[in-house]
């Protein structure tokens, strides 16, 4: 189970007693993302500057019309001039390291306000699990599922050896590790069909902490020639782990799908939310973050990642990319994230608020009954215009265009509740950005999406 703070308990009594009285509505209002219940005395501290960010904070205030925290080392466009963040900058002028992070996040918890912590990249997941018992000890809510689990969630092939034990389809995958010698990677490699993947196994943790020219979060290998140049580029960096080869799930971008939620301390998925994506952000450091999604309900996909929750034991929140190939139509679980996702505030569009289902868990302690997000919509955050030249299944764009006429997309960014002149010239300065960028880095849909 994850481990709660028992301090929180008894901070806000008065506060908690009053909402006592709505506990056997819950179920029903939780869901609702018109109805927020105003609790000011969460404040859920966020390790980031990025869209993520700002959805999550977005999600909690839609939820309960609390402020959030951010922790970073400089401002950014996501989150400046925002009414529903409080930023402090930590480290400018010197270097941001895990010490003076963990020092800063131990003053912000000294408050009577119940700090929640959010982190969103891997790195920040590792600094958090590295320094939960000073967290917990200061007070923090920490939604996590313990070290353990998190680290064998992440490694891709724990979870392509559960993939194979749940009867699933399966990638062949080879581990090659870094810290030897070259020349015996070509026989290592033997069993790969190329084109092939190539990424880190740990989920990047250690590899994200790595700054090189034209690093990847993952990386296409046309041949074994292309393999061995990407590998030894790796290496070179400084990285001495263990990469993956992996034969390549064939399809264009709306192959790929987002299976999203949250898992309660007793093991039940009490939120959960299915995305397809129509639309990635193809900049080197953005691979694999979803630019437009579709939300619409997968039944079979939900089914899969409950078998992966099952097996992994996991608990908290969960972003998992699964991509079903266009040779076979058979879906492949490519990665599960124990973590909230980037795109995570696509599970609002579907009408269901995974802040909600968080503190219901940790904070409340109620059992919610399972919701699925039911409702069809889109969340955009690239021109939802882009549609019409990247989708390339005509009906899927035919169904996409009705769609959006119906029911207009929904950025992250942009909130009604949080109006700003500047944010509002952020917003479509990066919306021409990412249009910029599209084009530049992959101007026409392929079937490896590189």
């Amino acid at each position: 189970m994850v481990s709660k703070p028992v301090l929180i308990r008894n901070r806000f009594a008065y506060q908690q007693k009053r909402e006592s009285s709505i506990k056997h509505r819950l179920p029903r209002l939780w869901q609702t993302r018109s109805m927020a219940i105003s609790r000011p005395e969460l404040m859920p501290v966020l390790l980031g500057t990025d869209v993520g960010t700002y959805s999550c904070a977005r999600m909690f205030h839609e939820a309960f019309g609390c402020t959030s925290v951010s922790v970073s080392g400089m401002s950014r466009g996501s989150i400046s001039h925002s009414n529903i963040i409080d930023p402090v900058y930590v480290g400018r002028g010197g270097t941001l390291n895990d010490q003076l992070m963990i020092e800063t996040l131990e003053k912000i918890a000294d408050t009577d306000r119940t700090p929640i912590i959010m982190p969103f990249m891997d790195r920040d997941v590792d600094l958090v699990l590295n320094y939960r018992d000073r967290l917990e000890k200061a007070g923090y809510v920490i939604p996590l599922a313990p070290t353990e689990t998190v680290e064998r969630a992440s490694d891709k092939a724990v979870v392509n050896a559960i993939c194979k034990e749940r009867g699933l389809p399966t990638i062949t995958t080879v581990p090659v590790p870094l810290d030897t010698d070259a020349g015996t990677w070509p026989g290592l490699l033997e069993s790969i069909t190329f084109p092939a993947v190539i990424k880190p196994r740990d989920g990047g943790m250690d590899y994200g902490k790595l700054q090189f020219s034209g690093q990847r979060k993952a990386y296409d290998a046309p041949d074994l020639d292309s393999a061995m140049k990407t590998l030894a580029k790796i290496q070179d960096a400084g990285f001495a782990g263990v990469m993956l080869v992996q034969d390549m799930v064939v399809g264009d971008d709306t192959q790929s799908w987002i299976v999203t939620g949250y898992v309660d301390s007793r093991g039940t998925i009490t939120a959960i939310a299915t995305g397809r994506q129509i639309l990635g952000l193809h900049q080197s450091s953005f691979i694999g973050n979803a630019g437009i999604i579709h939300v619409t309900d997968h039944p079979e996909l939900r089914r899969i990642a409950g078998e992966m929750i099952d097996a992994l034991g996991l608990r908290g929140f969960f972003s998992i990319d699964i991509k079903i190939d266009s040779r076979t139509n058979m879906p492949h679980v490519l990665d599960v994230n124990p973590r909230w996702g980037r795109g995570s505030y696509y599970s609002v569009v579907g009408g269901v608020n995974l802040a909600r289902a968080m503190v219901a868990d940790f904070i409340d302690d109620i059992a919610l009954p399972p919701i699925v997000a039911e409702k069809e919509g889109v969340y955009a955050f690239v021109p939802p215009v882009t549609v019409l030249r990247w989708v390339r299944d005509k009906d899927l764009r035919r169904h996409l265009v009705k769609l959006m006429l119906k029911r207009r997309p929904v950025h992250p960014l942009s909130y009604s509740k949080d109006p700003n002149f500047k944010r509002f010239a952020y917003r479509y300065a990066a919306d021409f950005n990412q249009l910029k960028a599209l084009i530049q880095n992959y101007p026409t849909p392929t079937e490896t999406t590189f």
